[in-house]
């Protein structure tokens, strides 16, 4: 530290510039070894030391369960996130990267897949883990209502007798791995509230007080930031977020877009990338406007993403013209088009979009996000042009859903959390759950299973985005970003990943007052 504050001094010093200087009194002989001093009145202040916390405290709900199946998303899932591991972790691309699971294979079906685990992991009670183990967490997350939904098409998991564990699916999936990011606990412990891990802490209670201590048997073995990590009982968000504030715990991670306050010069934020789609759907009933493919596809062009993430959003989201994460190697650049206004305006008038004649149009949004609202807004005023005025419909959440389960509405801007395989099914599918506007095409349903289906994803991918650019079932705008938050000058080499704050974490560095500064 002493070499750090030497070093700024001098830039300091440098950067005061030759006018500073002062002739000396006698003439120096030696210039080589000659030091000249500025005036004691521009001598710069003394930089301050950094305000540095005596240990790197994180929040957690003390009387709530951390298991990683059963637990809330948000402060508790950070906290548990130290305790458990996945048979696969996804890196800043989307990628599954195996992490308890060594390797696997299909059957000629694509319905059956065998995992082989890694061997010489142990639980934190010094117990091996077991195929056993991964597949009953498996079972309990098929039913939890965390991820249900993502594990829709399993039909069941099993260790089989060569102690491999064994996924049979109801149809083909060649992305399940991207969707076995769920945290594996001891079968045994499955009933408890902190469930026996395999990850880099485990979980101390003493005299009152909770703590997680590094583990000296983690399979892994990489060196970590912080021996011992202590926890601070929070009641709730709002606490929780008053413990940050307040500088009792060093780390939150939040959604930014439901309170931007948090992001705040007092705060050091990391983005951490997500599968949240925004998007704007359309109502394709034969009857609407529409219902003509083209007319979605100049809709979607003539949104100004990159605007609308740069200064709406406040670069809290990435701008997306396809259903899938820019940061994904499926993400197809090279079919992306350049907005232009001018361009869409010619469009429209080709299209006979400019008769005179106009044309009111809904587009409906929930309340309680000023962000979201926004974001319906700016884009509903860039595409009122030529014969199109849209006009944007607040509803509360429950009338927001009912109005688009019985089709009242033109457009609508829609949020939602894709799953890492990039399944569109439920979404652009005839009949698909969540396709709103009764879109159905039977090249998109057929694109949509030869995607999942294909061991060449990214040829089957490009396939399918190519015709989403011009069928435009829905028009994608972007995917969020949450923040990682630390204070300033605490932690460095933060890169979280989705669904991991601590990816990486061997990169840490976290500075405590109790450091040695020498």
């Amino acid at each position: 530290m002493r070499r750090v504050l030497a070093l700024l001094l001098a830039a300091a010093l440098a950067l005061g510039g030759c006018a500073a200087l002062t002739e000396p009194e006698e003439p120096v002989e030696d210039w080589e070894s000659y030091q000249p001093l500025l005036p004691e009145e521009q001598l710069p202040e003394e930089p301050e030391e950094p305000d540095y916390p005596a240990a790197f405290s994180i929040p957690y709900y003390r009387d709530r369960t951390m298991d990683p199946v059963t637990c809330a998303e948000g402060v508790q899932e950070t906290a548990a996130s130290l305790l458990y591991e996945p048979l696969f972790r996804l890196d800043e691309a989307f990628q599954p990267v195996p992490l308890l699971c060594e390797s696997w294979q299909w059957d000629e079906t694509g319905l059956i897949c065998t995992l082989t685990l890694r061997e010489g992991v142990l639980f934190s009670d010094g117990s091996a883990l077991t195929a056993r183990d991964a597949a009953e967490t498996l079972q309990r997350a098929m039913t939890s209502e965390r991820y249900a939904y993502r594990l829709r098409n399993m039909a069941e998991a099993a260790a089989n007798r060569k102690g491999e564990l064994v996924i049979t699916l109801t149809s083909p999936n060649r992305g399940l791995p991207a969707l076995l990011d769920i945290p594996i606990v001891k079968r045994t412990t499955a009933g408890q509230q902190v469930p026996v891990g395999t990850g880099p802490y485990q979980l101390v209670e003493e005299d009152g007080q909770a703590y997680l201590q590094a583990r000296s048997d983690w399979w892994q073995g990489t060196a970590l930031p912080a021996e011992v990590l202590p926890l601070v009982h929070a009641k709730d968000w709002d606490t929780a977020k008053y413990l940050f504030t307040a500088r009792r715990v060093e780390l939150l991670a939040a959604d930014p877009t439901d309170d931007p306050t948090l992001v705040s010069g007092q705060a050091q934020a990391v983005s951490q990338p997500t599968a949240i789609m925004q998007f704007i759907g359309f109502n394709a009933a034969p009857d609407r406007l529409f219902s003509d493919a083209a007319l979605r596809a100049l809709f979607s062009q003539g949104i100004d993403r990159e605007t609308l993430v740069n200064a709406q959003l406040a670069k809290l989201a990435q701008a997306a013209q396809f259903p899938v994460s820019p940061l994904s190697s499926l993400y197809p650049k090279e079919l992306e088009t350049a907005y232009s206004q001018e361009k869409t305006l010619s469009a429209l008038r080709d299209a006979n979009q400019d008769t005179g004649e106009r044309k009111e149009l809904t587009m409906l949004v929930s309340q309680g996000n000023a962000f979201r609202s926004a974001s319906a807004r700016f884009i509903a005023e860039g595409l009122s042009l030529l014969d199109w005025r849209v006009t944007v419909t607040e509803l509360p959440w429950e009338e927001y859903l009912a109005a688009l389960e019985a089709g009242e509405f033109d457009l609508y801007f829609g949020e939602v959390r894709l799953t890492a395989d990039w399944d569109l099914t439920d979404l652009t599918g005839t009949d698909g759950p969540l396709n709103y506007g009764g879109y159905s095409n039977q090249v998109t349903d057929t694109l949509l299973e030869l995607y999942l289906a294909s061991d060449r994803q990214p040829e089957t991918a490009g396939r399918l985005y190519s015709h989403l650019r011009s069928a435009a079932p829905i028009a994608p705008v972007c995917f969020k970003n949450y923040a990682v938050l630390t204070h300033p000058d605490v932690a460095e080499g933060l890169s979280p990943a989705p669904s991991c704050v601590f990816y990486k974490m061997e990169n840490w560095r976290i500075h405590l007052a109790a450091e040695d500064d020498s």
